[in-house]
């Protein structure tokens, strides 16, 4: 690795501003409050818990007392990249050096100086501006109140889960009940409450559909009346087999692609996730992925679907070359960031290098941040940005003394980058589409 070179692009790649595809951030109040929060992000509470397991439930509604109890564990995760994170947003957000985090009993003193920064009235717009983050894409309900949403800064995305995977639970049909405003009794009805939901998203700036997929989720046509025939026996509170619901997910899916063309919104998809594989995780730590999960489950929506764009995520590394390959030959399927287990630097570099070889360069969606804090944007983009700068810079070197490579500049290599990290994430979001 050229150290040099490196350094060079990626302080000039750090230096574009952030447009955050994916993220779970609360708009209404965008950053942490304290140190606490900022642990009880599932990355350190997984962490902490497989590092040193005592089986004992997380105050994570104490956050105070969480600092206390994950704080002597941190030492035990401090190889990880997760830990980086933490101590870019201390000596960063909060100047607090990361030394300080070394010092036994040192939590009360920390969790004191984050409140004495994060509580300011105008922290996340000082954030923000440091972190020169300009467009955050959020995870939405289709019931979530989105009055006073500021649309030049925020992007409204739309969750498609109770639509697709729990309309046999009674709660979940009850609030799609209430949110429509009548019964939901027919496949119309199903229809209705989809459109009704694009609709109020579409009012607020909406930037895509998304769905995190279950492993194995497989498309396909399923008709009306079939689709009828599942609907009435969850009414009539029979439980689905495995079979109905593989049946209702492919109907239901549809139904959100017919709303995607029809608004000329994208359908993210989050491909692979194996729920509640692990019982003594902790919350939202519980979850793996299947191996020998396919994409070729989607060639249905994907084919019949040819006019819907559809950002796509994966997490796990034999998948990597299907999203590649997929990307490669699908005028429709964009590589979109690293997503969850993926998003460290091995993973990265590797998949990065891959799209980079084989996906035009118009079609790489280069990162997303999951983040659930604004705190957590500016660290995760700087590994993303640096492995970036280590995949172009060896593309440089390489086309010096390649014998089959065309030349590769300082100039062109930057291009590239912002189209993967600002031009391609608006361009194939299209935020500025006509969305009459």
């Amino acid at each position: 690795m050229n150290a040099a070179l490196v350094k060079e692009l990626y302080e000039e790649i750090n230096s574009l501003p952030i447009v955050d595809i994916h993220t779970h951030v609360n708009w209404k109040t965008g950053t942490a409050r304290n140190i606490g929060e900022i642990l009880s992000y599932h990355y350190y509470t997984e962490l902490t818990n497989s590092a040193r397991y005592d089986g004992e439930p997380l105050p994570l509604d104490d956050p105070r007392e969480l600092t206390r109890l994950i704080y002597p564990k941190l030492e035990l995760i401090r190889n990880t990249v997760q830990y980086d994170w933490l101590m870019t947003i201390s000596r960063e957000f909060l100047d607090i050096a990361p030394e300080e985090w070394e010092i036994d009993d040192n939590w009360e003193a920390i969790f004191d100086r984050s409140v004495e920064v994060m509580d300011r009235a105008d922290w996340a717009e000082e954030l923000t501006a440091q972190a020169d983050i300009v467009r955050v894409f959020l995870t939405n309900q289709y019931d979530e109140d989105l009055e006073g949403l500021d649309t030049g800064f925020y992007s409204p995305c739309l969750r498609t889960e109770p639509f697709v995977l729990w309309m046999d639970r009674p709660a979940e049909r009850a609030g799609l009940q209430r949110f429509l405003g009548k019964e939901i009794r027919t496949v119309a009805d199903v229809r209705a409450v989809i459109v009704q939901a694009f609709q109020k998203f579409v009012r607020h700036g909406m930037g895509y559909a998304a769905m995190s997929i279950p492993a194995n989720f497989v498309t396909g046509f399923v008709s009306d009346e079939d689709a009828q025939r599942l609907l009435d026996k969850a009414i009539a509170g029979t439980p689905w087999d495995a079979a109905d619901r593989r049946a209702w997910g492919m109907f239901a899916v549809n139904r959100i692609c017919d709303a995607c063309r029809n608004f000329g919104r994208p359908y993210h998809l989050m491909i692979g996730v194996s729920r509640d594989v692990y019982r003594q995780g902790v919350p939202m730590g519980q979850d793996l992925f299947d191996s020998v999960n396919s994409m070729s489950g989607y060639d249905y929506i994907l084919n019949t679907y040819s006019d819907v764009r559809f950002p796509t995520a994966i997490l796990s590394d034999t998948s990597g070359l299907e999203l590649t390959a997929a990307g490669w030959i699908r005028h429709n399927v964009y590589p979109s960031g690293h997503w969850w287990y993926a998003n460290q630097p091995t993973e990265i570099a590797r998949e990065l290098r891959r799209r980079l070889d084989s996906v035009p360069g118009n079609k790489t969606i280069g990162y997303f941040s999951d983040a659930y804090y604004l705190d957590f944007i500016l660290p995760k983009f700087r590994m993303f940005k640096f492995e970036l700068a280590v995949a172009l810079a060896e593309r440089m070197e390489r086309s010096l003394i390649h014998p089959n490579m065309e030349p590769f500049s300082f100039a062109e290599a930057m291009l590239l980058a912002e189209d993967l990290l600002i031009n391609n994430p608006m361009d194939i979001i299209a935020l500025d589409a006509d969305e009459d």
